[in-house]
């Protein structure tokens, strides 16, 4: 689901150029970042996908890409760790990270500026919106049966530097801070994340010609597989059954069809 717009910095706030020296102090840097505070509301511990779509530079600019430029960090009980942000091979404007919160807890996502560096030259300007999902769990199964709930709250936060920090000479420096929510695309605080997961679901008139090409014959059989190789995928695909009471009735359906003398039930 989309959650909210995000924009980091390491910018001046106002031109400099031709600015008077006594207006200098003013004309101040700016250090922002993205919060994102999320509530795992289940009594399950989950793992989530956070994705960052920018807008990509044309023509490119290294300033303007996460890429060498950001670190994504998550704050659960007040340690903060590091979490790898990749960016995709097929959509290079996707970043996405994977991380986990544990049942009933609430964590800090952040997506930082990588300081000093992003401070020279200091014209770090990402801007995109950010995307939360609850990808497969083990095998590749669906972590839930249902959508999972959370809280969100979307911040941006930054500091304000003096133009020349860090100074040459030790100096008193003026530090600012400010920070605003952002809004939530879904309009609510309150939330629920369907989870993603291969789930094979039975639709009927999808089907109907399959089971029109197995009453007269004419379906061609797998090939290359012996009974061994089927047995094996046919196991796989049970596993992977939407085990909903629906998807059941429409698989009877179609075996009842086909007469084959074998029906399926939930336990």
């Amino acid at each position: 689901m989309e959650i909210s717009t995000f924009e980091i910095l390491t910018a001046p706030i106002a031109p400099v150029m031709g600015l008077p020296p006594v207006l200098l102090p003013v004309a101040r840097r700016i250090v922002q970042g993205y919060f994102l505070t999320i509530s795992n509301l289940e009594a399950i511990d989950l793992r989530y996908r956070i994705e960052f779509t920018i807008s990509l530079p044309v023509p490119e600019d290294p300033n303007k890409i996460l890429l060498n430029n950001a670190f994504l960090v998550v704050d659960v009980e007040g340690a903060n760790t590091t979490i790898p942000l990749t960016q995709q091979l097929v959509r290079p404007e996707v970043y996405s990270a994977v991380f986990t919160i544990p049942a009933r807890k609430t964590a800090s996502v952040q997506l930082l500026p990588i300081l000093p560096q992003a401070l020279t030259p200091g014209l770090l300007e990402v801007r995109g919106y950010v995307s939360l999902f609850l990808p497969p769990g083990r095998r590749g199964f669906p972590q839930s049966s249902t959508p999972v709930k959370v809280l969100l709250n979307p911040e941006i936060r930054g500091t304000f530097l003096p133009n020349d920090f860090p100074p040459q000479a030790p100096t008193l420096p003026d530090f600012d801070q400010i920070n605003y929510t952002l809004a939530i695309a879904s309009g609510k605080g309150l939330n629920e994340i369907p989870p993603e997961g291969r789930q094979i679901a039975i639709d009927l008139p999808t089907i109907e010609p399959i089971l029109e090409e197995l009453r007269n014959g004419t379906l061609e059989p797998s090939l290359g597989a012996d009974n061994s190789e089927r047995a094996k995928m046919l196991v796989q695909l049970l596993a992977e059954l939407d085990p909903s009471e629906a998807n059941l009735k429409n698989l009877n359906t179609v075996m009842e069809k086909l007469e084959v003398p074998i029906r399926m039930s939930s336990i």
